[in-house]
C-alpha cells in the first residue's frame, strides 16, 4: 500500500501528520512545517484523521488570510477549533478500541455535544502555533509582531553565551574553528551592536569584505555555515529569543561555482583503485602497521566508516542484531560525537571481517575488560578519536604509495572506495547512504524513506537488489587473518576508561 506523503511512521510505530504552511502565512503561524501526532498505530485509521485533519487546517488557513476570526462569536471560534483538533487527544471520546493479534490497535470515536468539545479542547492545550494564530483576538500583523518579540542582546554577549552551549559538545578544535568564525563578524559589525537589528545585507558585507581580504570560497563556506547554518550562531539566536525567527539572515550567501566545485572534486580525497588496495593490504607492507591499526584499516574498508566513527567504537558497539553481528555507531558513550543525526546507524559485519577474525579479536577484548576497541586512540583527543588512526594509516600509505600518482588520499579514500565500489556493485542510494551515514539531498527520502534491515543492509533488499556483500577487495584473507589474530592488548593501569552512559 501506498503510503501518503502527509504521513510519517515514528520508532514506536504511531503515525503523525504533517502540514507545510503556505509561505504566506508562516510569519504569521511562525513555522513552515506543522506535525501532529495521530496517536494510533493502523495505517487506515492514520489516513481517515488525517484527511480529516488536512482538511481543517485548510479551513483555518483561509480563515487566518481573510481574518473572519474577528466576525465568529466565542461559539463559532469554539467549532472551529474543534474541527481543527477532532483527530488528536481522543482518549476520552473513544466509543470502540480494539487491538489485533499482531499488537494493531483500532478506535473509533464521535463527538455530539459541548462537552465533547470541553474534552477536545483539554486535549489541546499543546502550544499549536496554527491553533493559537487562528483563536489569537489580534489581527494578524499584531500578533505577528507579538510572537516576534525578542530579548535585546549584544553581539558580544551573545557570542559568548552560544560559545558556552557549545563547550561540553564540541571538540576542542572544532570549538575553536567556531569561535573565530563567529569572533570574526563579532568585531566586523562591532561588539555593542544589538542581535536582532543585524540584517541580511550586514551578512552580505561582512562575506564581501573577507572575500577582499583574499578568502577563498572554501573559507567563506566553512565560516557561513557555523554562523548561518544548521546548529550555527543565528539558529542558536532564533531559538534562544534573540533572533526573530523567519530567515537566516547568514545562510545564502556563498556557493560554489561550477569551475569551483568541479576543481574540489578533482583536489579532494580521491578512492583507491584496485592495484592501490592490493597494496595496502599485502600481508608484507601490512606488517608494518600496528595491531589495532590494522584492525582499523580493514574496518574503514569493509564500512566505509570515518575514521573519528572507527577511534571511538567501544566493545560494547559490536552487538548482535537479528543473528548477524554488527557495529553500532553511537553517540551514547562518553565522548563518543557523530558528525550528523544520519551517522547513528548500526553496519552488519562483512563476511570478510568474520574471516579475518573480527569476532574472535573483539571477544578477547572483550574477556580482558576492554571498554573501548582502540585504546591508542585518545577518547578525548584535541582533533578527535580517530586523529591516532588518521596518522598510523597515513604513514603506512607514506610507505606503501610513494610511487603512486599525485592525489590527495588518506584513511579518508577507504571510504570513498566503499562508496564507489558499492554504487559500482548496484547497490542502490538509499542503501549506500544509510551503510555510510550520508544524508541524502532529497527530503522525501528522509522523511518517508524506512531504515533498511541488518539483513537487507548486508544482502540486499531484493533478489536482484545487492547489499553490503557486494564489496569484494580480493584481499590474501588466510595470511591476513594471521597479522590480525596477534595477541589483542591489555588495558595498561591507570587508563582512563571509558564508558557507556
Amino acid at each position: 500500500m501506498r503510503i501518503p506523503h502527509h504521513l510519517t511512521r515514528s520508532a514506536t510505530g504511531l503515525w503523525s501528520f504533517r502540514q507545510r504552511v503556505p509561505a504566506d502565512l508562516q510569519d504569521l503561524v511562525g513555522r513552515r512545517l506543522l506535525k501532529r501526532t495521530l496517536r494510533t498505530n493502523d495505517l487506515g485509521e492514520a489516513r481517515l484523521r488525517a484527511i480529516l485533519l488536512a482538511s481543517r487546517y485548510a479551513q483555518a488557513f483561509t480563515s487566518l488570510r481573510d481574518r473572519r476570526m474577528d466576525k465568529l462569536g466565542k461559539k463559532e471560534v469554539d467549532e472551529l477549533i474543534a474541527r481543527l483538533t477532532q483527530t488528536e487527544g481522543l482518549k476520552d471520546l473513544t466509543l470502540h478500541r480494539t487491538k489485533a493479534p499482531d499488537g494493531t490497535v483500532s478506535e473509533r470515536w464521535q463527538i455530539d455535544n459541548e462537552d465533547d468539545l470541553r474534552l477536545f479542547q483539554q486535549a489541546h492545550q499543546s502550544n499549536d502555533p496554527l491553533l493559537d494564530a487562528v483563536n489569537s483576538p489580534l489581527p494578524a500583523r499584531e500578533f505577528a509582531a507579538a510572537r516576534a518579540k525578542i530579548t535585546p542582546i549584544t553581539l558580544a554577549d551573545a557570542r559568548d553565551a552560544w560559545l558556552a552551549t557549545l563547550q561540553s559538545s564540541t571538540l576542542p578544535k572544532t570549538l575553536t574553528i567556531k569561535k573565530t568564525a563567529v569572533e570574526a563578524l563579532v568585531r566586523f559589525l562591532g561588539n555593542k551592536t544589538k542581535l536582532h537589528t543585524v540584517t541580511r545585507t550586514d551578512l552580505a558585507r561582512w562575506y564581501q569584505h573577507m572575500r577582499d581580504e583574499g578568502a577563498s570560497t572554501p573559507t567563506l563556506t566553512n565560516k557561513q555555515s557555523y554562523v548561518g547554518g544548521r546548529s550555527g550562531f543565528f539558529e542558536w539566536a532564533q531559538a534562544s529569543g534573540y533572533f526573530p525567527k523567519g530567515d537566516n539572515p547568514a545562510a545564502g550567501h556563498v556557493s560554489y561555482s561550477i569551475r569551483e566545485k568541479r576543481a574540489r572534486r578533482k583536489f579532494g580525497f580521491k578512492a583507491y583503485d584496485a592495484h592501490q588496495i592490493q597494496a595496502l593490504f599485502a600481508p608484507a607492507a601490512f606488517e608494518s602497521l600496528a595491531l589495532s591499526a590494522r584492525w582499523a584499516a580493514v574496518i574503514g574498508l569493509y564500512t566505509g566508516a570515518r575514521a573519528s566513527e572507527v577511534g571511538q567504537l567501544l566493545v560494547a558497539d559490536v552487538i548482535e542484531e537479528d543473528g548477524l553481528l554488527c557495529i553500532r555507531v553511537s553517540d551514547e558513550g562518553e565522548y563518543q560525537k557523530v558528525k550528523t543525526e544520519v551517522s547513528l546507524r548500526t553496519v552488519p559485519v562483512h563476511p570478510d571481517l568474520l574471516a579475518l577474525g573480527f569476532r574472535e579479536w573483539v571477544d578477547g577484548l572483550r574477556a580482558a575488560g576492554t571498554e573501548r576497541l582502540f585504546p591508542a586512540a585518545k577518547a578525548d583527543a584535541k582533533n578527535g578519536a580517530g586523529n591516532w588512526i588518521t596518522k598510523a594509516f597515513g604513514r603506512h600509505l607514506e610507505q606503501v604509495g610513494k610511487s603512486w600518482p599525485a592525489g590527495k588520499r588518506g584513511f579518508h579514500s577507504l571510504r570513498k572506495t566503499v562508496i564507489q565500489a558499492l554504487q559500482g556493485a548496484g547497490v542502490p542510494s538509499e542503501l549506500r547512504a544509510q551503510l555510510v551515514g550520508h544524508e541524502l539531498d532529497d527530503e522525501h527520502h528522509s522523511t518517508y524513506s524506512r531504515d533498511f534491515t541488518v539483513r537487507e543492509k548486508l544482502h540486499g533488499p531484493g533478489p536482484s537488489t545487492p547489499g553490503l556483500t557486494a564489496l569484494s577487495f580480493g584481499l590474501n584473507l588466510p595470511v591476513l587473518a594471521q597479522l590480525l589474530l596477534d595477541t589483542a592488548p591489555t588495558p595498561r593501569a591507570g587508563r582512563k576508561r571509558v564508558s557507556e552512559k
